[in-house]
């Protein structure tokens, strides 16, 4: 739904990057890496979030260290149809047994669902991956080890961090 209202690509995987776990920071040859994206494409959807108010910086050296504004009016409803967009509650719930898992995205632009999760787990097995029904879709998660998470991040674009999905406080801006 939201990719059919959002057409630039590049927009709405700065949307899930940062407002999918909005702890989430990254700059500007990070993100550009992540997405497979040109860097000037990545630069000006950053200066239109930032124009907009809805994502800050901060300087680190020579960097722009890029994350959500949580002081943004809309902040909370963006959170929540990103949220809801992504089943990201759904989530939360099915990696509920780990305390913590990290978390990227990959986008599969001849799938219907379009975005699958990878989720870093060490006792992932040979094609350990999993399909789970909701009331609102369809989640595609994959469990990969470290070693093939790094092999992925070379190889599959766009594939990017979303952080760590914590069963317990994933879902505030959602259940409100």
């Amino acid at each position: 739904m939201l990719h059919h209202l959002i057409t630039s690509k590049t927009r709405l995987r700065l949307l899930l990057k940062f407002f999918l776990n909005p702890g989430t920071e990254g700059y500007l040859r990070s993100i550009t890496r992540e997405f497979g994206d040109s860097t000037n494409a990545v630069r000006v959807e950053l200066n239109r979030f930032v124009g907009q108010n809805m994502l800050t910086y901060r300087m680190e050296k020579n960097l722009k260290i890029y994350r959500a504004n949580r002081g943004h009016e809309a902040y909370d409803d963006i959170c929540e149809l990103v949220q809801r967009y992504m089943n990201w509650c759904e989530l939360a719930r099915t990696l509920h047994s780990s305390d913590a898992a990290n978390v990227f995205v990959k986008e599969e632009a001849t799938d219907s669902h379009l975005f699958h999760y990878v989720v870093e787990d060490e006792q992932a097995g040979i094609q350990d991956d999993q399909v789970i029904y909701t009331n609102s879709g369809v989640i595609r998660v994959h469990r990969r080890t470290t070693e093939e998470i790094l092999e992925m991040s070379e190889t599959v674009k766009p594939f990017f961090y979303i952080g760590r999905v914590e069963s317990k406080n994933s879902c505030a801006a959602v259940e409100k």
